[in-house]
């Protein structure tokens, strides 16, 4: 079904031929047609809307510019220059016209694009902003940070810090039986007398300077719990510089420290394990070429060679370019953290991590899962956040972009460098 006839087509060419002339002046390439559909909160467009279409150079997306009947804010507005669209009008070339300017960061496949509409009151301003649209990916790049030459003795104060805490080797422990249910608390004894205080004081996170970390929480095994439900769970903490066991209330998949699938890490009959079942590398040297570029902060060679994918933002953001217009702006702090956190990770346990958290899922009886969160990117304060999660499609490690409410994640044990991997 043909879409309906826009009986303004004729007079908006005409209006903006001007746009169209300068635009080509300036070798952007131009066209005029039916309009990709869009919606914001004044609702959605009419069907068969015309207008011009400014294709992304190297992306998915759009720009496009139709005229409108539009009329001043008047006495409710501070500002002369704002203007409003009358949403009576729907789009009926009656009255004051102006340009009516949106920009889409999809194709529109698959219907109606959200794509907020600004409302610009001369063919200047519309050059300039889609000018501006049109080279943005160069114009706003982000670049990525270089090696950083203190990360060699950062690593070896680190690596101290650690092997003096597991010498010293005590956390306290302050732990009430009675938040265990009654028929757990022989096995909260028994894990208590297994506890290893020097591989827990050696392996717990630490910050940039070698101190514990202040604010994390290490998740070791839990008691009658139910995967994704609150429960009790034996953890320790920083208290003061100290480390301190107890009990504690928390939800396991929320945990970004949860070590109860790695028991090398805190049980003393978890130390005779290989390094095979420790780092998934039978030897610190087989992985070296990697962990060579994660210092050298070539992080996309790190994982090319360890055969893992990315996908296309994710790419984008370790060549330092925007993912796309709208969220431009982001590029530099999310360049940063993609870095911040690849730099520590072990590409090559990527597929044994995803494994690990699909079968905690099947022995749950929860269904499948086809992505994973590993961490967030930072810089939106709502509630879909930027994330980085893990699949493996047809068993191929990838990395993925995803916008997630949940907290739920990939425990960092599972892949991360591990501490004692030299």
């Amino acid at each position: 079904m043909s879409a309906p006839l826009d009986r303004h087509r004729d007079q908006r060419q005409r209006l903006l031929a001007g746009v169209v002339g300068r635009l080509r002046r300036l070798s952007i390439p131009v066209s005029f047609g039916l309009l990709t559909p869009y919606y914001d909160f004044y609702g959605q467009i009419p069907d068969g809307l015309t207008g011009l279409i400014v294709d992304e150079p190297d992306g998915p997306g759009s720009m496009q510019v139709t005229v409108v009947a539009a009329h001043r804010t008047g006495e409710s507005s501070t500002d002369p220059h704002l203007w409003a669209r009358d949403v009576d009008l729907e789009y009926d070339l009656v009255g004051d016209v102006y340009f009516e300017v949106t920009t889409l960061d999809e194709p529109g496949d698959s219907g109606a694009v959200w794509a907020p509409r600004q409302l610009v009151g001369t063919e200047e301003g519309v050059v300039d902003a889609i000018r501006l649209w049109h080279s943005y990916r160069d114009t706003l790049r982000a670049t990525p940070p270089p090696p950083d030459p203190r990360r060699p003795a950062r690593r070896a104060k680190l690596l101290a810090a650690r092997t003096d805490a597991a010498r010293a080797g005590r956390v306290r422990i302050e732990v009430d039986e009675s938040t265990v249910p009654a028929v757990q608390r022989p096995v909260l004894a028994a894990d208590l007398t297994d506890l290893d205080h020097a591989q827990v004081c050696f392996h717990f996170p630490r910050d940039r300077n070698g101190r514990y970390s202040r604010s994390a929480v290490v998740a070791l095994t839990g008691y009658g719990i139910v995967l994704g439900r609150r429960g009790p769970w034996l953890s320790v903490r920083n208290d003061g510089g100290e480390l301190v066991a107890r009990v504690e209330a928390l939800i396991d998949v929320n945990q970004d420290h949860r070590w109860d699938r790695l028991p090398w890490l805190w049980r003393v009959s978890g130390q005779d394990t290989t390094p095979g079942q420790r780092w998934q590398a039978p030897s610190a040297e087989q992985v070296r070429p990697i962990t060579d570029l994660l210092d050298r902060n070539a992080i996309a060679d790190a994982l090319t060679l360890s055969g893992v994918e990315v996908d296309a933002d994710l790419a984008a953001l370790l060549d330092g370019f925007p993912i796309s217009y709208s969220y431009a702006r982001y590029t530099e702090t999310w360049v940063r953290s993609l870095y911040d956190q690849l730099a520590g990770c072990a590409p090559w346990r990527f597929a044994d991590a995803f494994r690990t958290w699909q079968d905690e899922r099947r022995a749950a009886g929860r269904a499948p899962q086809h992505e994973v969160a590993l961490f967030g990117l930072k810089g939106l304060n709502q509630q879909a956040r930027p994330m980085v999660a893990l699949s493996a499609p047809g068993g191929t490690s990838r990395l993925t972009m995803i916008w997630s409410a949940s907290n739920a994640r990939l425990p960092r044990a599972l892949w991360e460098l591990p501490a004692d991997l030299g």
